[in-house]
C-alpha cells in the first residue's frame, strides 16, 4: 500500500497479420493499479512487454488483500486469427500498511490549570480507518486536582477528525502548591474495533497551580489590647487563613516581658485550622518611672515544628498598652559639703543618683557658669540598670591666665530632655556653688624662633615673637627700637588685648642697604612697656632686648656691560662703547686701567677712576677701530679691564681681571688699478712706444704677480710680467706698450687689446678672484698704397731696329 511496484510480461507466440490489443484490468483497482492496454504490431509482436502492478493505499486496517490481473485479447481491435485466445490470469497480493492507533496533541507543548477552574485541551485523533466503531476512555489520575471528558467515539466516517479533550482545574481548601495528576487515554476494547485492542493506552500530564495561600488572621476583641502594671489582662484570638496539610504552630513573643506576658504557642491542625485559639495578655510590674508602655507582641509561624507551605507567612504584631504607676526624681551630694578647685588644675567632686527606676536613660547635662574657671563633667548617663547606683562629676580648676583673685561659678545639673525619658523632663534643675583659686602673674616672653635673629643687606627678613605671659584687664602696647636703622628696622609697635594677649605676635626685622663693605654688623631691638597706655598691672615689667646681626651683601667688584651684547668697530675709524661701574661702594678711589691687545686693530684712551661718591655710575669706555691697509679680514682684539691695585681701595686688590672682546672689520679689499696716462695708449709701426701704470689697490701679505698680455703681438707688444710685494705694493709699476711694424701692408691703424690679469698661481690668495682688466692699444700704419717707376740707367731708350 506504500506504492511499491512489481511486474509482468507479455510477448505474443506467432506473428499476427495486423495489430493484437492486449486488455490488462485489476479485480480490484482500490489495492492495486495497472498499465493497459498494450499493443502489439506485425513488427513488435515478438517483443516482451512489461505491466506494471503498483499497490493503492486505502486507510483501511484490511490485511494483505489478494488480486487477481487478468489479460484478455480485444477483438474488436486484434486480429481475427488472436479473437478466440483464451483470457489469462496472474495472482498479485497487496501488502497492508495501516495500523491501529492514534495521536494526542498537547496545545503548545503542555498542559495546565488552576484551582480557580479554568481550562486546558489536548485533541485526540485514530491513525487509521477502523472497520467499525472505537472508544477511547479519559480518565484522570486526581479528580481533586482535574477532571477530564470521559469518552470519545470515532466512527469509520470521522477516524481521521481530531476531537477535544477539555482538563478543568478542581479547587480544594489544602496548601498543596501546584499538583501534577495524570490523563490516560485507552481503547476500550469492549466497545471498539478489534484491530485497535492492543494499541496501547497514552498519557497527558496536567499541572493544576494552587490558589490556596497561606496565613492567619488576628482579631483583638475589643479593637485594641491594654493591661495595667497591677496585672490585669486582655485577650485577641488567632485562626489560619486556608487548611493546612500538616500541623501549624505559632509562637508568641513580648518584646518587653517587663511590661506584658502573652500565651507562649497555639498548636492549629488539618481538622482545627478555621477555629478561633484565644492569646491571653497579661500586665507586669516594674520599679521604672515610664510612663504608659507600649510592648509589641509578635506572632509567628514556628517554620521547624509547621507545615511547609507555612514557613514564608510574614509575622504580624499586636500592640499592647501597660499602665505605669511611678514618679520621678534625683538627688546630689557633695562629698565634703562645698566644691573647692585652684587654676593650677585641682579637682574636687559630687555625686548624683536617680530616686527612681526611668523606663529608658536619663541623662543629666551639668553646665559651669564660667568655664573659664572651672569646668565640669559634661553630663552623666542612667538607665534602666544603674539608675540607683550614684554616679560622680568631677569639677576642675581652670587657669585662666588673668590675674582676677579667687573667682566661685555655679555648676548647674539639669535633665536633657532631648536625650532622656519624657517622664523626667518636667524635674527642676539643681546648683552647685564652686571656687577656683587665682595664680597669675604680669609679664610678656620673647621667642627668638631660629635661637637668634639674623639679616641681610639684600634686604632679607627674620621674625621674633612677643606674647603676654597673662591675660590683661585692658589693652597693653609694646614699644619697639632699633639701636642702628643703618641696618636693621623694625615697624610700629605690638598691641595686646584682652582677647588676643595670648596669640603670640610676630615682629619683622629688615637688613638695610648700605653699599659699604663693612661685614656683619651688630644691632639691638629695644622691647619696652609703654606704661602710659597699658594696662596698670604691666607698668614694672622690665624692659627686654634682642640682638640682630645684619649679614654684609657688598662685595668688591666691578661689572663691564656691553651695552649692544658685543664691541665691534671697523678700520674706517668706527667707534663702539661699553660701560664699567662698580659693585659696590669703595672706601677711597678705585682707578681701572685699559689696554687693547692689538692696537694696530683697536684703541681706546685713558683709565677710569671711581670715588666714594660716583662708584655706582657706569663710565663709558669707547674703541676707535684702527686701519692697516691689510687684506686680513676681521680681527678678533681684546680690552683688558684690570684694578690699579698701587692706588686703588685694598678691599679691591684681589678682583680679577676682566676682558671686552673687540673685533675690527677689515675695509681693504684686494684689486688693482690700471692708469692710462695721457688717456689713451697709441704707438706707430715705426717701433713708437706709449705707456701705463698698474698698482695694488690694497696691501698683499704675499706677492702679487701681473701678467700683461697683447692680443696682437704683431701690431703691438708689452712687458711682462709685473711683480707686486707688501713693500711696494702701492708703487705703480709702468707696462711699456711697443708699436710692432708689420712689413709693406697697408692696413691702416689697428688696435689691439692688452689684458692685465692676476697669476693665481703665483699671487696672495685674496687676489685670486680680482677680475681682469683691458686697455685698447692703437698702432699707427706707416704703409701708403701706390707704385714706384725705377728708370734703371735714368731714361728709356729704344732704336728702330728692334731694341
Amino acid at each position: 500500500e506504500s506504492g511499491t511496484t512489481d511486474i509482468i510480461t507479455v510477448v505474443l507466440n506467432a506473428q499476427p497479420a495486423s495489430n493484437v490489443v492486449m486488455a490488462i484490468s485489476s479485480s480490484d483497482i482500490s489495492e492495486s493499479s495497472l498499465n493497459s492496454p498494450l499493443t502489439f504490431t506485425p513488427a513488435n509482436w515478438d517483443t516482451a512487454q512489461t505491466v506494471t502492478i503498483t499497490g493503492v493505499d486505502d486507510d483501511v486496517i484490511d490485511g494483505d488483500q489478494a488480486t487477481t490481473i487478468t489479460i484478455s485479447v480485444v477483438d474488436a481491435l486484434s486480429d481475427d486469427d488472436f479473437d478466440s485466445l483464451n483470457d489469462q490470469t496472474v495472482a498479485s497480493v497487496t501488502t497492508d500498511n495501516d495500523q491501529a492507533g492514534f495521536t494526542v496533541v498537547e496545545f503548545g507543548g503542555s498542559t495546565g490549570v488552576t484551582e480557580s477552574g479554568d481550562t486546558d485541551t489536548f485533541t485526540v485523533v485514530l491513525d487509521a480507518q477502523p472497520d467499525s466503531d472505537v472508544v477511547l476512555t479519559i480518565t484522570s489520575s486526581d479528580t481533586g486536582e482535574a477532571t477530564v471528558t470521559s469518552t470519545l467515539t470515532f466512527t469509520s466516517a470521522n477516524w481521521n477528525t481530531a476531537q477535544t479533550v477539555t482538563v478543568t482545574g478542581v479547587d480544594d481548601n489544602a496548601i498543596d502548591g501546584s499538583q501534577t495528576s495524570t490523563i490516560t487515554i485507552a481503547v476500550d476494547d469492549a466497545n471498539s474495533d478489534n484491530n485497535f485492542d492492543a494499541v496501547a493506552d497514552k498519557t497527558v500530564t496536567v499541572v493544576t497551580t494552587d490558589d490556596d495561600n497561606a496565613g492567619f488572621t488576628i482579631v483583638q476583641t475589643q479593637g485594641t489590647t491594654s493591661v495595667a502594671e497591677s496585672g490585669t489582662t486582655d485577650l485577641f484570638t488567632v485562626v489560619l487563613d486556608t487548611q493546612p496539610t500538616s500541623d501549624v504552630v505559632i509562637t508568641l513573643t513580648s518584646n518587653d516581658t517587663g511590661e506584658a506576658t502573652v500565651t507562649s504557642t497555639l498548636t492549629f491542625t488539618s481538622a482545627n485550622w478555621d477555629t478561633e485559639q484565644t492569646v491571653t495578655v497579661t500586665g507586669v510590674d516594674d520599679a521604672a518611672v515610664d510612663g504608659n508602655q507600649v510592648t509589641t507582641i509578635t506572632v509567628a509561624i514556628d517554620d521547624a515544628n509547621s507545615d511547609d507551605g507555612y514557613d514564608a507567612v510574614e509575622n504580624q504584631t499586636v500592640s499592647v498598652t501597660t499602665t505605669d504607676d511611678d514618679t520621678a526624681g534625683y538627688t546630689i551630694q557633695e562629698d565634703d559639703g562645698s566644691t573647692e578647685v585652684d587654676e593650677s588644675g585641682t579637682t574636687d567632686t559630687f555625686t548624683v543618683v536617680l530616686n527612681t527606676q526611668p523606663l529608658s536613660d536619663v541623662v543629666f547635662s551639668i553646665i559651669s557658669s564660667d568655664t573659664g574657671e572651672a569646668t565640669v563633667t559634661s553630663s552623666l548617663t542612667f538607665t534602666p540598670a544603674n539608675w540607683d547606683t550614684p554616679q560622680t562629676a568631677t569639677v576642675t580648676g581652670i587657669d585662666d591666665d588673668i590675674v582676677d583673685g579667687t573667682q566661685s561659678p555655679v555648676i548647674t545639673i539639669s535633665v536633657n530632655d532631648a536625650l532622656s525619658h519624657d517622664d523626667f523632663d518636667d524635674l527642676q534643675d539643681q546648683t552647685i556653688n564652686a571656687s577656683n583659686t587665682d595664680d597669675d602673674v604680669a609679664g610678656f616672653t620673647i621667642n627668638e624662633l631660629n635661637g637668634s635673629v639674623e639679616v641681610t643687606e639684600a634686604g632679607g627678613t627674620d621674625t621674633f615673637t612677643v606674647v603676654l605671659d597673662a591675660q590683661p584687664t585692658s589693652d597693653v602696647v609694646i614699644a619697639l627700637t632699633s639701636s642702628d636703622t643703618g641696618e636693621a628696622t623694625i615697624s610700629g609697635s605690638l598691641t595686646f588685648t584682652p582677647a588676643n594677649w595670648d596669640t603670640p605676635q610676630t615682629v619683622t626685622v629688615t637688613g638695610v642697604d648700605d653699599n659699604l663693605i663693612d661685614g656683619t654688623i651688630a644691632s639691638s631691638i629695644a622691647v619696652t612697656i609703654v606704661d602710659a597706655i597699658s594696662d596698670n598691672d604691666f607698668d614694672s615689667i622690665p624692659d627686654q632686648t634682642v640682638s640682630v646681626s645684619t649679614t654684609d651683601d657688598d662685595v668688591a667688584g666691578f661689572t663691564v656691560d656691553q651695552l649692544d651684547g658685543s664691541v665691534e668697530v671697523t678700520e674706517a675709524g668706527g667707534t663702539d662703547t661699553f660701560t664699567v661701574v662698580l659693585d659696590a661702594q669703595p672706601t677711597s678711589d678705585v682707578v681701572i686701567a685699559l689696554t687693547s691687545s692689538d692696537t694696530g686693530e683697536a684703541t681706546i684712551s685713558g683709565s677710569l677712576t671711581f670715588t666714594p661718591a660716583n662708584w655706582d655710575t657706569p663710565q663709558t669706555v669707547t674703541v676707535t677701530g684702527v686701519d692697516d691697509n691689510l687684506i686680513d679680514g676681521t680681527i678678533a682684539s681684546s680690552i683688558a679691564v684690570t684694578i690699579v691695585d698701587a692706588i686703588s681701595d685694598n678691599d679691591f686688590d684681589s678682583i680679577p681681571d676682566q676682558t671686552v672682546s673687540v673685533s675690527t672689520t677689515d675695509d681693504d679689499v684686494a684689486g688693482f688699478t690700471v692708469d692710462q696716462l695721457d688717456g689713451s695708449v697709441e704707438v706707430t709701426e715705426a717701433g713708437g712706444t706709449d705707456t701705463f701704470t698698474v698698482v695694488l689697490d690694497a696691501q698683499p701679505t704675499s706677492d702679487v704677480v701681473i701678467t700683461v698680455v697683447s692680443s696682437d703681438t704683431g701690431e703691438a707688444t708689452v712687458n711682462s710680467p709685473l711683480t707686486f710685494t707688501s713693500a711696494n705694493w702701492d708703487t705703480p709699476q709702468t707696462v711699456t706698450v711697443t708699436g710692432a711694424d708689420d712689413g709693406s701692408v697697408v692696413d691702416g691703424d689697428q688696435t689691439s687689446l692688452i689684458t692685465i690679469s692676476i697669476e693665481d698661481a703665483n699671487s696672495n690668495d685674496s687676489f685670486d678672484a680680482v677680475v681682469d682688466q683691458t686697455v685698447s692699444a692703437t698702432t699707427t700704419d706707416d704703409d701708403v698704397a701706390g707704385f714706384t717707376v725705377d728708370q734703371l740707367d735714368g731714361s728709356v731708350e729704344v732704336d728702330e731696329s728692334g731694341t
